[in-house]
């Protein structure tokens, strides 16, 4: 019973690596403009981790909890609400796309007066 849960920590240990991976890969892509995101997969790694600590049949296995802890995947996921209310706040102070601020009908405007000359 200790392999299959070596083999299931791995398996969460491999999706770690690859969230980390891919975290660095879009923050790459974003500063050199390239238009691709990499997404990671959170909770994967807990869900994994709780079946191998459920699986490990030894007495000291609370360091199988380290593995879903460094997973920035599962950090993000606790950041989402905090993210959620910040947009959601910004959406709501926004004017709608059928009103023009003063400021966005005067470049508008601009924009007609370059097109017809």
């Amino acid at each position: 019973m200790p392999i299959i849960a070596i083999i299931i920590l791995l398996i969460a240990s491999y999706i770690v690596v690859m969230n980390w991976g891919c975290v660095f890969v879009s923050m790459r892509n974003r500063r050199k403009g390239i238009d691709k995101h990499h997404s990671t997969v959170p909770l994967v790694s807990l869900i994994l981790a709780g079946v191998a600590f459920a699986a490990y049949p030894y007495t000291p296995k609370m360091w199988i909890g380290i593995i879903p802890l460094v997973d920035i995947a599962n950090w993000s996921m606790l950041c989402l609400p905090v993210v959620l209310i910040k947009e959601a706040r910004e959406k709501k102070g926004a004017p709608s796309h059928r009103m023009h601020s003063k400021k966005n009908s005067a470049q508008i405007k601009k924009r007609g007066q370059r097109q017809i000359m």
